[in-house]
């Protein structure tokens, strides 16, 4: 009980604390709040529509502790503005300041037109999208993909421990052959009527096909959708990195159904890896000896 009491009480004053940083957000910025604060994912953030001058925007306000501020996710937003010919939202304004420990990092966007294809990040009913949109989907990934960047998200040695761990097979992770991605594509980051994808504070270097199996990994609650991602993106999927990029999702969605989110996914993520492993080996084994 002590347990479920502290933590109710932590997330209360989080949440206490991110609505001071939003309307002192909102004060630094000369806005207008519009609607109900949205908070995001273990309350990391809130955001929220608002207006200035007639014309509506969005907010955003995170925080972190000083330490971690210095990472690349704490400027993603801003630095995906080197990013050409994606719908995506634009960075107008940056105000951060500095609370204690604490740092928070408040982000003027535009308002991205359309609705999210769903309301969480995890596909639970078919979303009814038509064969333009997975274009408009195919052609931005490509488009990221050849973005010049150094930005780097993923550790390579995490991935390797996390894939052995969950599923007992030790591979090789080799850098060299990354390439720039989105770094969080689910469903609700993903945009329809008209085609966009919001969220960029993740994206940077990654294996081959990350982003497709992230979505892939996203959609396994719907099969038809789940295959339909593995046929389109078939020629990044079945590479190397792309069976890696596969199985590395597949330990963030286990820690997150262990944490409670989406268990239902778990005899559909373990079906997946099955045929991963049984059909896309050999795959390069880590643990060989080297030569110099």
């Amino acid at each position: 009980m002590t347990t479920v009491d502290t933590a109710a009480s932590t997330s209360t004053a989080v949440r206490t604390a991110l609505r001071m940083a939003h309307s002192r957000a909102l004060v630094d910025f000369g806005l207008d709040a519009i609607g109900r604060v949205r908070f995001g994912w273990r309350d990391r953030s809130i955001g929220s529509v608002v207006e200035r001058a007639g014309t509506r925007h969005w907010l955003r306000v995170v925080w972190a502790r000083r330490d971690w501020a210095r990472s690349a996710w704490w400027t993603g937003n801003q630095d995906a503005s080197t990013i050409a010919g994606v719908e995506k939202p634009r960075l107008l304004d940056v105000r951060a300041w500095e609370e204690g420990p604490l740092v928070y990092r408040a982000e003027l966007m535009s308002l991205l037109p359309g609705r999210a294809c769903a309301p969480t990040a995890v596909l639970q009913r078919t979303p009814g999208l038509d064969e333009a949109w997975w274009v408009e989907l195919e052609r931005s990934l490509d488009r990221v993909s050849a973005t010049a960047t150094d930005r780097t998200l993923l550790d390579s040695e995490i991935m390797r421990r996390r894939i052995t761990v969950f599923f007992g097979v030790d591979l090789d992770i080799d850098e060299r052959g990354w390439r720039p991605s989105h770094g969080d594509l689910h469903w609700n980051n993903l945009h329809r009527e008209p085609f966009a994808i919001a969220d960029w504070e993740s994206w940077g270097l990654a294996p081959q096909g990350y982003d497709a199996a992230f979505l892939l990994g996203h959609s396994l609650a719907v099969p038809h959708v789940a295959e339909q991602i593995a046929r389109r993106f078939r020629r990044d999927l079945e590479t190397e990195g792309g069976v890696i990029s596969q199985l590395y999702v597949l330990t963030k969605l286990l820690t997150r159904a262990d944490a409670g989110e989406h268990g239902e996914l778990v005899p559909a993520i373990h079906r997946h890896v099955g045929r991963l492993l049984g059909t896309r080996m050999p795959l390069r084994r880590g643990g060989g000896a080297h030569t110099t």
